[in-house]
């Protein structure tokens, strides 16, 4: 299998060429000519890939753990200071001002486990979600050096989310955007969910997209979006740790569309939440929001 990564080649001042990359953290080498440096980031690469596959390195969630060691300390922040994290607790502080002791939350493909953490951290009795062997591995790796008897993680698909729940709150992180049938899953998820749903995903803009190769405008369980190409099947799927399931192409919806089927769904209340954004103006305008097409929405029964 060929994986494409960005890889960004510097001249430094001692004269060696040194190789990055945005898009694989920790990939550092070095050359004394470019194509060395070149040839080094390409065998670094795959070997970091393969602790990937392997579920042995962590490529999203920077968690501390007991004994104050981090699961990616290259990273540069913990989990807990991301602003998407911040907003989250705002908003679960104003659903339940009597407190969180006790309130059940499941967290749906949860990748490493490390939203769920923070939902037991709280207090709260969390589940994490997670369909990959490799991905399922690491959670099982932070439920293991955590005191925290209120995490729980299970490897399965969330389609199967009615054999855990019902629960008070489920929180949807980078995973609407993974499906090919977005409107059911949100049905899914209301028939199992007391109070709120959290859903963080990226939308379909009204416009072509700059970022991600989405198709023209399409209509899909009655609604409009665009269409995701995700991978050719089984083997990529495995192997690509963040992409979807059982479906090869996914269906964004667009945020207007979006909002109408959390409310179909049930959802008395229905929202979209900004302060993750910092300056939401800014990010509206000419930053995050408007270049991802990403954004959190909230219904509430």
């Amino acid at each position: 299998m060929k994986r494409i990564i960005d890889v960004k080649i510097e001249k430094q001042p001692d004269g060696v060429y040194r190789a990055t990359s945005a898009t694989v953290p920790g990939l550092v080498a070095q050359g004394r000519t470019e194509n060395e440096a070149l040839e080094m980031a390409r065998e670094l690469a795959g070997k970091l890939f393969e602790l990937e596959v392997r579920g042995e390195r962590f490529i999203a969630h920077n968690i501390v753990l007991d004994d104050g060691a981090q699961t990616r300390p290259d990273s540069g922040s913990v989990l807990n200071q991301q602003p998407l994290v911040q907003s989250v607790k705002h908003l679960l502080g104003v659903l339940f001002p009597n407190g969180l002791n006790g309130v059940s939350i499941v967290d749906l493909g949860c990748l490493e486990g490390g939203f769920t953490v923070e939902f037991a951290r709280l207090g709260m009795n969390a589940l994490g979600l997670e369909v990959r062997e490799a991905n399922f591995r690491k959670c099982c790796y932070v439920r293991d050096h955590l005191s925290l008897p209120n995490l729980r993680f299970e490897h399965d698909d969330v389609w199967n989310l009615e054999r855990y729940g019902p629960f008070d709150v489920i929180f949807c992180c980078g995973l609407l955007y993974h499906l090919s049938a977005p409107a059911k899953f949100i049905r899914l998820m209301s028939s199992l969910c007391a109070k709120a749903v959290i859903i963080n995903t990226h939308f379909a803009p009204d416009e072509p997209s700059s970022t991600f190769p989405l198709s023209e405008i399409a209509e899909n369980e009655g609604l409009s979006g665009r269409w995701f190409w995700e991978h050719d099947g089984a083997e990529i799927r495995d192997m690509w740790l963040e992409a979807s399931w059982e479906n090869r192409t996914s269906f964004w919806l667009r945020r207007p569309d979006l909002l109408l089927a959390i409310k179909s769904a049930g959802f008395q209340l229905v929202f979209e939440q900004f302060d993750m954004l910092g300056d939401i103006r800014e990010s509206m305008a000419n930053g995050f929001y408007r270049h991802k097409h990403r954004s959190t929405f909230i219904g509430i029964k």
